[in-house]
């Protein structure tokens, strides 16, 4: 009987310390995947399911400030197969995104505490080039249907730049070389903060074959909008150093999950 009370008492140990290291291990996980670096590429396209996990909205567009504080998803509501679909601006801090792997790809998905009907009567994007981001009064009431908090001393997000805007646009490099600048392909974000960390930039082929990718600081990029709302692009950060830098490889920039790769990337705006 002692010896079958210490065979149980070891597996009751056994077992312990095995859920002990699930535990962590999940902890970890959720961790790694709450402050997951993801693709803008990644969550345009992608859709928003509710509690329910029902797909409630489809992401069209991301909106950040000059900072790359990413600060609205635009979705897509209403509408039968995208026919007559409504936008609406959704706060980032609304949406909870896990970047997972399913069936060999990585994908963000996305979810928020809200049904169907209640974000179809959010308030609408009806403007040009959604001015209503930046009335004051549409936004209080916007983020109110979101129940997202206005702090007091919250200071205005100032101005705000859409992912679609500047998406493929040409990046002079700091030599000034047309023959050899680049095209912005991707922002890449961090969603522990909500903020764009690195900017994607393609070098070298055509028509984008042969083409390589390189990561770069967003802090490094200048966006100028002009009067027709379209953005140029550039970097003090020279053709050849864009060409002589680790690439990344497309879709997914698996290599910035790197501390190491990072704190190179970081050091190419220093250089």
């Amino acid at each position: 009987m002692r010896k079958q009370r210490f065979l149980y008492g070891c597996v009751a140990a056994i077992t312990a310390l095995s859920l002990a290291s699930v535990g962590q291990a999940f902890e970890k996980s959720e961790a790694k995947t709450q402050n997951a670096l993801v693709p803008t590429s990644k969550i345009v396209g992608s859709y928003i399911y509710n509690a329910g996990d029902e797909s409630i909205a489809s992401v069209d567009d991301i909106v950040m400030n000059a900072k790359g504080e990413v600060q609205y998803l635009i979705v897509g509501v209403g509408g039968v197969a995208g026919l007559g679909q409504s936008q609406v601006a959704v706060p980032c801090k609304a949406v909870k995104c896990s970047y997972t792997t399913v069936d060999g790809e990585r994908e963000c998905r996305m979810t928020m505490s809200m049904t169907q009907a209640k974000l179809n009567q959010a308030p609408k994007l009806e403007q040009e080039n959604h001015a209503e981001l930046m009335d004051n009064n549409w936004v209080a009431r916007n983020r109110s249907h979101f129940s997202i908090d206005s702090p007091s001393n919250e200071k205005s997000a100032g101005k705000l730049i859409a992912y679609s805007n500047v998406n493929d646009v040409t990046v002079q490099t700091g030599n000034n070389d047309e023959t050899t600048n680049g095209q912005l392909d991707d922002f890449v974000v961090d969603t522990a903060d909500h903020k764009v960390k690195f900017a994607v930039i393609g070098i070298g082929g055509a028509l984008g074959i042969g083409e390589n990718y390189v990561a770069v600081p967003f802090n490094a990029l200048r966006m100028t909008e002009n009067e027709n709302q379209e953005y140029t692009i550039s970097t003090n950060i020279t053709s050849q150093k864009l060409k002589s830098a680790p690439k990344v490889t497309s879709p997914d920039y698996p290599e910035l999950e790197s501390e190491d790769f990072r704190a190179i990337v970081d050091k190419m705006k220093k250089q």
